[in-house]
């Protein structure tokens, strides 16, 4: 079966900042999408460079054919080693390929978990992890069907309500829950991802705290 992919992916810069340290690039070919949501930490000019060469990095590498796998583990290779003063060079990042044939392969290190939304309704993800120089990358691959969702966040999302009596922010299951109340047939991966921000912007009374970003897979047929 041939699903037609709609995907989406756009970021708003913490307050006060001119650039957004978190990255989303969409990369399309004949075979399907693939997208790359880089997370950057603490925001600001330091964090928009170094996301900005992780996703070109990625975005080369998955051009040239690379396994997804395999590109994920090369920029963790990259990464400063746990514990070293300099892990403000820390990129996290989520990684997301649908082919056209509906078997998607996912790769992340240390970004809020993918959330895979049926006709609306959450469906749980087997995801294996794997170590690499004192790192843990979270890998998936499912298939997905005709209307499935795939909503996929950067950690800032998950910051934004601190100030209106949500003592934690938003949690993971509360943004899935959201999701699930906006769940239309015919909403697009743009609408949906404009739709999540501006409610994380509303709650963070249009001054975030920290970068938000979110990107979006829509399947159909």
């Amino acid at each position: 079966m041939y699903i037609k992919i709609d995907a989406y992916g756009e970021c708003i810069q913490k307050y006060g900042e001119e650039l957004c340290g978190d990255q989303v690039k969409i990369i399309r070919n004949p075979s399907g999408v693939t997208a790359i949501l880089a997370d950057g930490l603490g925001g600001g000019t330091k964090a928009s460079l170094l996301t900005s060469f992780t996703a070109k990095i990625m975005e080369t590498m998955c051009k040239s054919g690379v396994p997804i796998g395999q590109a994920a583990d090369m920029i963790v290779e990259f990464q400063p080693e746990t514990g070293e003063q300099d892990s403000a060079h820390k990129v996290p990042f989520t990684l997301i390929q649908i082919p056209f044939n509906g078997m998607m392969h996912v790769e992340q290190f240390e970004t809020p978990d993918v959330i895979l939304l049926r006709r609306g309704k959450p469906v749980p993800m087997h995801v294996s992890c794997r170590g690499l120089r004192g790192k843990t990358l979270r890998s998936g691959v499912m298939s997905i069907k005709q209307a499935d969702t795939v909503i996929a966040v950067g950690s800032g999302m998950l910051s934004v309500g601190a100030k209106r009596n949500l003592k934690n922010g938003w949690r993971l299951e509360t943004l899935s829950a959201y999701m699930q109340n906006a769940y239309h047939p015919r909403a697009s991966a743009e609408h949906l991802v404009r739709l999540l921000l501006n409610a994380g912007n509303s709650l963070s009374f249009g001054k975030p705290e920290k970068d938000l970003s979110a990107m979006v897979f829509r399947l159909g047929t």
